[in-house]
């Protein structure tokens, strides 16, 4: 299993998340990962999707929850769901009002009075665990969805041959996406595009709607 080693100063901002690192992958039109046109795109993907597979998203769970583009893209697709963000960098907590929180320990019924959720995201967040604590995080996810998962990370394989280095931060934990699928295969079906629909959803597939 490769992991990237990150240097000390890198090691310390991703610890903190802190202003440089968004103005980085966020703010900066030339070095940004991601921006809100992009999740528009990918959201209404997930938003057609689900309503498809006949799952309701009244409640929102976005965990990694970062400058809230998630937010402005549900107001949208969902507008009469509840969003609840929840974010570990303190910086953004102070910026956005964000629930402050991890996705390895988060006790959602007492930080958003509900533990359950008919969406959940968590976005680019996993790469930044190392192994136990990316498996604490996926048993979290599992049980705080009632419905579907929307779930990215950057895995091995993606930083090799899928992602553009030149903008994705590559200080990270890379994993083989088999960690991911093992995990998630316990809880979850695979629904493709990054969807995972939870086992207690009960959604009938056929074989090739599905990994």
């Amino acid at each position: 299993m490769t992991k990237s080693k990150a240097t000390q100063a890198g090691a310390n901002e991703r610890k903190s998340f802190g202003a440089d690192y968004y103005q980085r992958y966020y703010d900066n039109a030339e070095t940004r990962v991601s921006d809100v046109s992009e999740i528009r795109r990918l959201a209404t993907f997930v938003a057609s999707y689900l309503q498809y597979l006949q799952i309701p998203v009244r409640s929102i769970l976005d965990v990694g929850c970062g400058v809230g583009n998630w937010q402005t893209v549900s107001k949208e697709l969902w507008p009469q769901a509840r969003y609840y963000g929840v974010e570990y960098s303190e910086h953004l907590c102070e910026q956005f009002g964000w629930q402050q929180g991890s996705v390895t320990n988060l006790n959602a019924k007492a930080k958003l009075g509900r533990s359950t959720f008919d969406l959940v995201v968590c976005q680019g967040v996993l790469q930044y665990l190392d192994d136990r604590s990316a498996a604490a995080a996926l048993k979290n996810l599992s049980k705080w969805s009632d419905g579907a998962l929307y779930l990215e990370a950057l895995t091995e394989k993606d930083w090799q041959e899928n992602c553009d280095q030149s903008v994705t931060d590559g200080e990270v934990h890379l994993r083989p996406g088999s960690f991911y699928r093992e995990q998630l295969g316990k809880h979850f079906q695979n629904c493709g595009g990054g969807v995972f629909c939870s086992r207690r959803a009960g959604i009938a597939l056929f074989e090739l709607e599905g990994e």
